[in-house]
């Protein structure tokens, strides 16, 4: 009996080791899965915090970047002051340090520089008065002086900024570029839309890659009390400055929202041959992209016009204001002969051109006629001599793009009116390849388009091209910059060639 009894104690201990033994194996187990998950959590929210931190210094980068592009248009625009001009602006600097202190004017505005990591927000207010000596623009039957200049003010009591601002009509509204240079070395660009007695930012940046948020007033209680508002919205500001989640309701479809268009226009065949030799290229140029277009990108709606009269070359344009709307993207192609005169002016010939300049079409009164066509982007791409005509400043540094869908965010958001030429300045360029039937300009844009495989921007294209054309012991550079006559529709997007995903 007892020996029985010490056999079931041993068992009993045994038992009992053995489950507290496994208890405090199940206990260590789970505090390492416990710790697993803490470390993989945290590895997460480093990873987390590495990503918004590299997003944010692109952003800077991206906003040092339109920042110095702005600067550099601005400078065709933004006159020389008069003395008298001068010494009024002086005069302001040093009054109205407080808001509700300013004078009358016709427009006051608010903004804040939001702030990168480890900076305060700075907030920044003013007023602006139209130049009497600028020149005038009519809009809604009303004419108004296309230039303002202005004085700001930061909020710390003391900074002083001058403000000088560029308007004019676009789609019924008014648009317009701003660049504001403070004391203290803080420069601030923006591009803003006018409607009614409000103007609100669409695009702001500092010269130091911060975003800049601001608006117009015809009031100055409006002005006022958005002031108040963007300081009471610190905080928000703070977070907004992070890149938002891609999960959120709100955020940008990377979709198009609008129709695609495209008018292409190839002149092989000229009356006057003594004066005009018939090229080669246009024609297959024009066929084989349009062909790619319909198939591949499904535009909405492609023309093609051969040997085009100019005054079918102005009919063709005159359709399109009656056709595409302000969110659609229109794609114009031109390949032909080109000429200048002795005013640098760029001209296409039409196929009853002769020598005379005046039967020929003058491609900068061409581009003003692209004011009334309500598209979100307009891309000219000119296939012919002294093509680089058409604008007098160009984009010369290469970017370095990537896939990241930001980048084709941004350039659906804002409004895009460029032009990429086969050749600059006033540059010959050749008809056609030896031995072959395509342009060496088309041929690569075909090229293009045929291996790309998601969105292709029209910089993009620009540098591939010019790739393409190294090596080739032809000297033709391709060049892509802002149509001129059209620099204030321009806010920096582009015009995205997007393959619609197959249903």
């Amino acid at each position: 009996m007892l020996k029985t009894v010490k056999a079931l104690l041993i068992i009993l201990f045994i038992s009992t080791f053995s489950l507290q033994a496994n208890s405090e194996t199940s206990w260590i187990t789970k505090k390492d899965k416990t710790k697993k998950t803490l470390v993989k959590k945290t590895e997460t929210e480093s990873k987390k915090n590495e990503w918004i931190k590299k997003k944010k210094k692109e952003e800077v980068k991206k906003n040092k970047e339109k920042f110095k592009e702005k600067i550099k248009e601005s400078k065709s625009w933004i006159t020389k002051k008069s003395k008298e001009k001068i010494k009024d602006i002086k005069e302001n600097l040093k009054k109205y340090k407080n808001i509700d202190s300013l004078p009358k004017a016709e427009f006051y505005f608010a903004a804040v520089v939001e702030p990168k990591e480890n900076e305060e927000p700075i907030y920044l207010y003013g007023y602006v008065n139209a130049d009497s000596k600028s020149k005038k623009f009519e809009l809604n039957n009303m004419s108004y002086y296309s230039k303002s200049d202005g004085i700001g003010f930061l909020d710390d009591g003391k900074t002083t900024c001058q403000v000088d601002s560029q308007i004019g009509a676009f789609f019924g509204d008014m648009m317009g570029k701003v660049v504001v240079k403070c004391k203290n070395n803080l420069e601030m660009t923006g591009t803003f839309i006018q409607t009614k007695d409000k103007g609100k930012g669409i695009e702001g940046e500092t010269n130091k890659g911060n975003n800049v948020e601001f608006e117009f007033y015809t009031s100055k209680n409006d002005a006022i009390a958005k002031l108040v508002l963007y300081e009471a919205d610190t905080k928000t500001l703070m977070t907004s400055s992070l890149p938002s989640s891609r999960n959120k309701k709100d955020d940008i479809i990377i979709e198009p929202k609008g129709k695609y268009y495209a008018l292409i226009i190839a002149n092989s065949t000229y009356d006057d041959n003594k004066t005009w030799s018939n090229l080669i290229s246009p024609s297959y140029d024009a066929k084989a992209i349009k062909g790619i277009l319909d198939k591949k990108y499904k535009f909405h709606k492609t023309w093609l016009i051969e040997n085009a009269s100019r005054t079918e070359i102005y009919e063709e344009f005159e359709k399109l204001k009656s056709v595409v709307t302000e969110k659609d993207y229109l794609l114009i192609y031109y390949s032909g002969h080109g000429q200048t005169d002795i005013n640098n002016v760029a001209y296409w010939v039409p196929k009853e051109g002769n020598d005379k300049y005046y039967t020929w079409v003058d491609v900068n009164a061409l581009t003003n006629t692209l004011e009334n066509i309500k598209a979100k982007h307009i891309l000219f791409m000119i296939d012919s001599c002294y093509s680089g005509l058409t604008f007098k400043s160009q984009n010369t540094k290469d970017k370095d793009f990537t896939n990241d869908q930001a980048v084709i965010e941004e350039a659906l958001l804002y409004y895009s009116r460029k032009v990429l030429t086969s050749g600059t300045g006033k540059k010959r360029v050749l008809d056609n390849i030896p031995g072959e039937n395509h342009s060496l300009f088309a041929k690569s844009f075909i090229k293009e388009l045929n291996e790309n495989k998601g969105n292709l921007l029209a910089e993009q294209v620009w540098q591939r091209l010019k790739y393409h054309h190294k090596g080739k012991n032809i000297k033709q550079v391709p060049a892509f910059g802002t149509i001129d006559a059209l620099s204030l529709a321009d806010s920096n997007g582009d015009f995205v060639f997007h393959l619609p995903k197959k249903k």
